[in-house]
């Protein structure tokens, strides 16, 4: 679905949630695109977007068990009406592309997207749930993958401060997992490889995950990226 979305680099990343003038002696407030969304896309994988209170949008791409890409890019709103311009990272082409998708957004309820492709995606409460350290901790199997590596599946252990270490061959990555400020459904993630085959190189990346507990065994979702944000890791775990 994504596979044209463009990361503005240097952009601020600002929410315009503030209202704007109707033309007439009325005022018509943006609606607020805040949320974990998912949905499915025109392309067959199915969406999920988290858009933040700073007006960023993470997202991961998949088909069954297949993780096809991430997402990663600027929310705004005028009116009913959104626009999410970012980067598209599609694993399966190891290539990152770039466009805008725009469509009528109903705030906690729906978001239909078109551009290179369309997606309908529905809001999920579990944003308004707050996240939580006892959340994520515990041991979690997980799949994941950057552009040009896949992780060969296996297990972590977070612990109550939500710390954990991953062991893949050639390389060791160390990160922890924290609940965000703000009392929303959003963890913030930070992941620093060492060794000759980590996924992304040697680099320390940033980014967030959420917690699904709509399924038994509860799942993760995250995306990190590099400070560049041309490269990134995504990781779905599962609750053991």
């Amino acid at each position: 679905m994504f596979k044209q979305l463009k990361l503005v680099i240097g952009a601020a990343l600002t929410a315009t949630l503030v209202a704007c003038g109707g033309g007439g002696d009325e005022s018509t407030a943006n609606a607020d695109p805040q949320g974990i969304w998912t949905g499915p896309a025109s392309t067959g994988n199915t969406v999920y977007v988290a858009i933040l209170e700073t007006g960023e949008a993470w997202g991961v791409y998949s088909s069954g068990s297949t993780i096809a890409g991430g997402l990663y890019g600027t929310a705004r709103t005028n009116g009913n009406s959104v626009s999410i311009t970012g980067t598209d990272f599609n694993f399966l082409t190891n290539s990152s592309t770039d466009g805008t998708f725009t469509g009528p957004i109903t705030a906690k309820s729906s978001m239909s997207l078109s551009g290179n492709g369309t997606a309908s995606l529905t809001y999920q409460s579990i944003y308004d749930i707050p996240a939580t350290s006892t959340g994520v901790t515990g041991t979690w199997s997980f799949i994941g993958r950057s552009k040009s590596y896949t992780l060969i599946p296996a297990t972590i252990s977070i612990n109550s401060a939500g710390a954990f270490t991953l062991s893949q061959t050639g390389c060791v990555t160390t990160g922890s997992i924290v609940p965000r400020p703000g009392g929303k459904n959003i963890y913030n993630l930070t992941l620093s490889g060492v060794g000759a085959n980590c996924a992304v190189g040697q680099s320390t990346m940033s980014g967030i995950a959420y917690l699904d507990t709509t399924v038994t065994p509860n799942k993760f979702l995250s995306l990190a990226l590099t400070p560049s944000k041309t490269d990134g890791l995504i990781v779905i775990g599962t609750k053991q």
